[in-house]
């Protein structure tokens, strides 16, 4: 009798606990295009003596996007090119409008693979869980190639990415990512963007195809352009 008595309690609270809903983050979202990251910040980040003199004489006829390599899991997300969003319980998939690209988060739990630092992805690597109603990304193993922003804000292959995407209407993301890497900044920096939702079934708002080719014909025509060299690098007081 005891026995039947408890099991009714713990059915009782459990029908009466509810289950949590996640957002459905689903649809075609358009970006804030931010070139450079500093400027939204209102200051530069928080450079490393390395990282400060690597910005100083960057050269944006560099820019690697301009040989068709991918732009990174963060700097896809603040360029001007909207993106999809499909979401599914054990895995969320970003299809980008940019260069035709994709990301995929898995949401299994399922770690890093041991040896992900030794076949770093221009995408890098990516596995989620749910905070509450914040979904949160973690990214490693990016390609070094890659830059954060138009701008040449560089990273190592030691750039810790954390990503938290939080819906905040049901056409507005806020997107928060946080980049730790040791080689380039002296300590984690973040940065706040916002997505916006929009109906692609408009034949002026779908995701359109862009196909970036190796014979890219207009490289030829940059030339150096250095507009940091007066920059001049004053470690933050500890």
């Amino acid at each position: 009798m005891f026995f039947l008595s408890a099991l009714t309690l713990v059915s009782s609270i459990s029908a009466q606990t509810p289950v949590q809903k996640r957002p459905n983050f689903s649809g075609s979202w358009r970006v804030q295009y931010t070139p450079n990251l500093a400027e939204a910040l209102g200051h530069e980040p928080p450079y490393t003596a390395l990282g400060a003199e690597r910005w100083r004489t960057v050269d944006t006829a560099k820019d690697p996007t301009g040989v068709c390599l991918p732009p990174g899991p963060s700097r896809v997300l603040t360029s001007p090119f909207p993106f999809i969003i499909v979401q599914q319980e054990n895995m969320i998939a970003l299809l980008f409008e940019y260069q035709t690209l994709w990301r995929a988060i898995y949401m299994d739990g399922r770690k890093h693979p041991v040896d992900i630092a030794d076949y770093p992805e221009f995408m890098g690597h990516s596995v989620g869980q749910w905070d509450g109603d914040t979904l949160v990304v973690d990214t490693v193993a990016i390609n070094e190639r890659t830059w954060l922003d138009t701008a040449g804000h560089e990273h190592s292959a030691k750039l810790h990415l954390t990503e938290r995407f939080r819906k905040t209407s049901d056409d507005k993301i806020e997107w928060t990512a946080t980049f730790e890497d040791p080689v380039f900044y002296s300590k984690p920096w973040s940065l706040t963007r916002v997505f916006t939702k929009f109906d692609d079934s408009k034949d002026q708002d779908r995701i359109l195809p862009y196909t970036c080719t190796e014979n890219n014909r207009d490289v030829q025509h940059l030339v150096p352009n250095q507009p940091n060299l007066n920059y001049r690098y004053q470690p933050e007081k500890q």
